[in-house]
Formats: C-alpha cells, sequence, structure tokens
C-alpha cells in the first residue's frame, strides 16, 4: 500500500515537471474589437510631449501699416516703396504711392495670427490711378509685405473682408458702358495667399444662356415700376472756384443746372493762393446779389477786400499791410457786414475783422470788431453761420483747431480740440452743422460735426487729399476740392459721401457754392 502511494507521488510529481517544462497551451483569442490606439492610451506623456502654450502675438496696428515697404508696378517694372504715414512720393518721377484707409484684418497663411490685407493708389502723373491688394503678414508683431495683385483704374474699394484665410474685396468696376472715371459695376473678387502670390479664386461668372431661337409667345405685360434714383436729384446754384490760367490766378463759374462755366474775375496771387491755406477766397451775400473776394495785384503786394455787385460793378472796401493779408471774406446772415481774416506784416500777427458792408464807419471807427487771436500760424477759415456765429480755424496749441466765436469777438471756444490739424470750417445754410477739412486720418479728408462740436464724422472716404468744402444752398450736397485725378479739381457728393461727381476737368481749388 505505502509502495503504492509512493508510485502514484512520483507519477504526480513527474506530470508536473513536464507541465511546467512543455509550453503552454494557447489561450483562444476573443474576436477583435475596435481599442484605442496605443498613443491614445493614457500614459505618463513624456516632458517633449508636453503641448507649449501658443507665444501671443500683438495684432498689426493701421500706423504700422502704413510705414511698411510695399512693391508696386510702374511701366512694368516692380520697384519698391517706402510708406511713411501711409504715403510716397517721388517727384521726380511723379510717382505717388497712398494707402487707402480700407484694411482687412484675419489669418492668411494658418499659423493662427492675425495677418491684413490693404489696399494701395498709385499714380504717376497721368489720369489713372492704379489700385493693387496687397497682403501683409504678422511676424512676430511686425508688419510685412508678401503679395500683391492689381485690382484695377479707377475702381471704388468699398469694402475688404478676411474669411477663413480667403480675402474677399467688394469694389465699382467699369461696366460695359461706364467711362472708366465713373465705375458703376459692383463685383466681389476673392483671393488666396500661395507663397508669395495672390491667386484668385473668384468663381467664373455663369455665361447666359443663348435666347430661344424659336418665337416665344409674347409675355402678358407687367407694370413697370419707376426705378428708385441712384443719384439724388442734381443740386442747384452756382460754384465759383479759382484756378490758374497760364500764371494768372482767375476766378469762374460754374452753373451746376447747365454745366456752363462763365470767366468772373482777376484774384491774383492772394494770401491764401501763395499760402495753400485752401481757405474760400470769396462769397455771395446772403441775397445772392453781390460777391465779396480778395485781390492782389502782384506777388506779396497788398490784398484787397472788394464788393462786386451783379451789375459788375467793384468796391474796394479794405486793404492790408504791406506784406501782410486778407482771407475768407463772409457775410453776416442781414448782409449789412462782412468779416474777415487779416494778416499782419510777415504774418506776424492776424485778427478777425469785422467791417460794415457799405464801407460805412462803426461809429468812430472803421473796424466793427478787430479781435487778434493768439497763435502760431493761421491756416484758413471764417465762416458766419445763420444764427449770428462765426467759425474759424486757428492754432493755439500748436495744432489747428475749429472754434466758435461770438460776432463781437468774444467767447472763443473750442469743437475740434485733437492733434491733427483741422481747417477751413464753413457753416451749412442752417447754421446746424459744419464741415471742415482734417488731416487726422493721414491726408487731408473732409469731416461733418454738430454746431457745437458733436456728432463728428467722416464724409470723405478718398485715398488722396480732399479739401475746402462748400455746402449747396439745400445743405444736401458739398463740394470740395481733390487731387484724385491726378490733378487738384473741384468735386462734390452728398452727404452720406456717396454720389461723388467730378466737377471740373482743367484744374480748379478754394470753391464756394452760391446761397
Amino acid at each position: 500500500m505505502r509502495k503504492l502511494v509512493l508510485l502514484f507521488a512520483l507519477a504526480a510529481l513527474v506530470a508536473a515537471m513536464v507541465a511546467c517544462s512543455a509550453p503552454p497551451t494557447p489561450t483562444p483569442k476573443p474576436a477583435p474589437t475596435t481599442l484605442p490606439s496605443p498613443t491614445a492610451v493614457p500614459t505618463k506623456a513624456p516632458p517633449t510631449s508636453t503641448p507649449r502654450p501658443t507665444p501671443t502675438v500683438a495684432p498689426l496696428a493701421i500706423d504700422a501699416l502704413k510705414n511698411v515697404e510695399y512693391q508696386v508696378v510702374v511701366a512694368g517694372v516692380a520697384r519698391a516703396v517706402k510708406l511713411a504715414n501711409g504715403v510716397f512720393e517721388d517727384k521726380a518721377a511723379k510717382l505717388r504711392v497712398v494707402m487707402a484707409d480700407i484694411v482687412g484684418f484675419g489669418d492668411l497663411n494658418g499659423d493662427g495670427v492675425s495677418d491684413a490685407a490693404v489696399i494701395l493708389a498709385t499714380t504717376t502723373g497721368s489720369s489713372s490711378v492704379l489700385y493693387d491688394l496687397d497682403a501683409v503678414l504678422n511676424q512676430n508683431g511686425a508688419a510685412k509685405f508678401v503679395a500683391s495683385t492689381p485690382l484695377g483704374d479707377r475702381v471704388q474699394v468699398k469694402s475688404i473682408a478676411i474669411q477663413g484665410s480667403e480675402i474677399a474685396v467688394d469694389l465699382l468696376t467699369q461696366g460695359p458702358k461706364d467711362p472708366i472715371s465713373k465705375p458703376t459695376l459692383a463685383v466681389t473678387r476673392k483671393y488666396r495667399l500661395q507663397g508669395d502670390k495672390l491667386v484668385s479664386t473668384t468663381p467664373a461668372t455663369p455665361t447666359s444662356a443663348a435666347p430661344p431661337t424659336k418665337a416665344s409667345a409674347p409675355a402678358t405685360p407687367k407694370p413697370v415700376a419707376t426705378a428708385t434714383p441712384t443719384k439724388p436729384p442734381l443740386p442747384k446754384g452756382s460754384l465759383a472756384y479759382h484756378w490758374n490760367d497760364s500764371g494768372v490766378d482767375r476766378m469762374s463759374v460754374l452753373n451746376l443746372e447747365t454745366g456752363i462755366v462763365t470767366p468772373y474775375l482777376v484774384v491774383g496771387p492772394v494770401i491764401d493762393v501763395t499760402q495753400n491755406t485752401n481757405a474760400h477766397i470769396g462769397e455771395w451775400s446772403p441775397d445772392g446779389s453781390k460777391f465779396a473776394y480778395i485781390f492782389a495785384g502782384a506777388l506779396n503786394a497788398s490784398n484787397i477786400l472788394k464788393v462786386l455787385d451783379s451789375a459788375g460793378n467793384s468796391v474796394s472796401l479794405y486793404s492790408s499791410d504791406a506784406g501782410g493779408g486778407l482771407s475768407s471774406p463772409t457775410w453776416s446772415p442781414d448782409g449789412k457786414r462782412i468779416a474777415f481774416a487779416r494778416m499782419g506784416p510777415n504774418q506776424q500777427w492776424w485778427t478777425i475783422t469785422i467791417i460794415n458792408a457799405d464801407g460805412t464807419q462803426c461809429g468812430d471807427k472803421f473796424e466793427c470788431v478787430n479781435r487778434q487771436v493768439q497763435g502760431e500760424q493761421y491756416r484758413g477759415g471764417v465762416s458766419w453761420s445763420k444764427q449770428g456765429l462765426l467759425a474759424a480755424g486757428f492754432n493755439t496749441t500748436g495744432a489747428n483747431e475749429v472754434y466758435t466765436i461770438y460776432a463781437d469777438g468774444s467767447g472763443a471756444r473750442n469743437l475740434t480740440n485733437h492733434p491733427a490739424d483741422d481747417s477751413t470750417p464753413v457753416w451749412s445754410p442752417d447754421g446746424k452743422l459744419i464741415a471742415f477739412a482734417s488731416n487726422r486720418d493721414g491726408r487731408s479728408q473732409i469731416y461733418v460735426m454738430n454746431a457745437d462740436g458733436g456728432g463728428l464724422r467722416r464724409v470723405s472716404q478718398s485715398a488722396f487729399a480732399d479739401f475746402s468744402p462748400t455746402w449747396s444752398p439745400d445743405g444736401k450736397w458739398l463740394a470740395f476740392a481733390s487731387t484724385r485725378e491726378g490733378q487738384t479739381d473741384i468735386y462734390m457728393m452728398d452727404l452720406s459721401g456717396g454720389n461723388v461727381t467730378r466737377l471740373t476737368k482743367t484744374g480748379g481749388d478754394h470753391p464756394i457754392w452760391s446761397r
């Protein structure tokens, strides 16, 4: 019995030893199931795989974009131009490049940083104004030009938007019957940055189906709705403006209803022309029967205030000191007095002076009001409102400002209070608004504000200088001088800044509208 037990124990031991030395019997594997990939299994990631925070990059500022070196194509040759405050000018080559105020921001190259798309307008002394779309990348907060594509000659860019990495440009271009200077066809063009090129992604316009060859039954006539005019009725009145006729400074009058231009009078080299103040040289009386203006017989000669009546008779009322000048004659609401600016010899001082329009004295003196203004220099503009308040442009702090002043010379109030130059203010016919020129956005443009300085808004939206505003008699239009066609001419626009119309083509500035 003991031998039998030992025999069984020995057999069990041998079996165990065999089991330990033999390979294990394969365990049946379950059917494959979807499992997370090994990299998705939560494990302790090595230090090098720890995601780093994306560095914060400062967005591009408008001022930075206005001082970038861009590239333009002139006569088929690419040229680098370094803007300074949004402008590049090479007078010898008659080349001028201006950055427009319309800018789009967004990520152009997919690096998560906001870039920019800008518009450049290039002139070369002709009437052409070539517009380009330019891509600017944000490289660690610095603006770098990378690509450009042409948009056309004298197009009107309305807006830019960067959607995803695509640039969308809304503009007016020339339709089949449009003159090149008056585009009316609204289009949207799209571009994408690819390397150093802007590539068009604008979908092709489907070709219109050909008209059927078989005559179809005539459609039942439908009432045709009267189209809403896109342009307000042409304003009435006349515009007097200065222009240089073969070296002679003249004023002509444009009748806006007939389009007829009539030579009016010779003004000569008055101080507003020689000093480029852009203030008006003359103004019609409230009843339109007289025209007060400044005359100079020669360069640096005394400036003379004159009044011309409807019969063509001219009377001299006031003369400046030798080496001085007169500027900006403006009538009182009742037409009995004229205010103007008077510069002393060598422009060491200036005053706002008021006299009787008939040439009579004010009591025991000729000047009714003679308020001397302290300031560095005079930059233009005196205007008398319907309510009897004067607006004037002068500087007491280094920058020119727009002030209102009572007719007795008291109560001067700064309405603009801005570090830029604000000048040539003019009252609207109802005395509720003041239009003026300011370079606060990099170049001279036309602005409008309320009589108390509130409600300020920019009206003109040009890539070129707009200045010397004047109101239409109905107060719905502004005429102004502009360099947008390669020379200074007179234009008009409505109070929204739209319907811009060129009025002169042989040069013109210092406009003044009849009342």
